[in-house]
């Protein structure tokens, strides 16, 4: 009789113990996922022109959202380089840029597990550029986020590499 106790007693443990270890994981699972889905609803989409950036016989790949937004991005880097060469603070393109985290690509392959923070180098750099209050400087923090373009593009997509180096400020003057 004395046994049974026992084994009673240990099953219960048993279930105790294993129902505890589940709740434990479901709660982790949980605040990863919460986590993950808040991370993702502070990128808000930004509207995209996708019927001047999706033209064929310019851009034969066609335009996923990561496309039209880096082809936008070049676009915009334009005018940041415009406004900091003429000493100007340039226009603030920060929140249209941070949706390179969410924006979908051509190929689901080229957002590799260093995109992420490939991609987070770059929005460092930028709000550097956008803090700095020196002229100078800011042409240099220019530069450093147009290198930050390059590098990712070298491994991700290598296309554009060369048009994208022409925004570099110190290789034009």
């Amino acid at each position: 009789m004395k046994f049974l106790y026992i084994l009673a007693f240990g099953l219960f443990s048993l279930a105790v113990f294993h129902n505890c270890q589940n709740q434990t994981e479901t709660k982790e699972t949980v605040k990863k996922d919460s986590a993950q889905t808040e991370s993702k609803q502070e990128i808000s989409k930004p509207k995209l022109n996708y019927a001047k950036y999706t033209d064929s016989t310019i851009y034969p790949n066609g335009g996923s959202e990561l496309s039209v937004l880096m082809r936008e991005m070049y676009d915009d880097s334009e005018t940041i380089k415009k406004a900091v060469l003429e000493g100007k603070l340039p226009p603030d393109f920060r929140e249209k840029f941070r949706y390179l985290h969410a924006a979908t690509p051509t190929d689901k392959d080229t957002k590799t597990e260093a995109f992420p923070d490939m991609a987070k180098a770059f929005e460092d750099n930028l709000n550097r550029l956008y803090e700095e209050k020196d002229e100078k400087k800011r042409i240099k923090q220019f530069d450093i986020v147009i290198q930050n373009c390059v590098t990712c593009h070298q491994s991700h997509c290598p296309g554009p590499i060369k048009k994208i180096k022409k925004l570099n400020i110190k290789e034009t003057n």
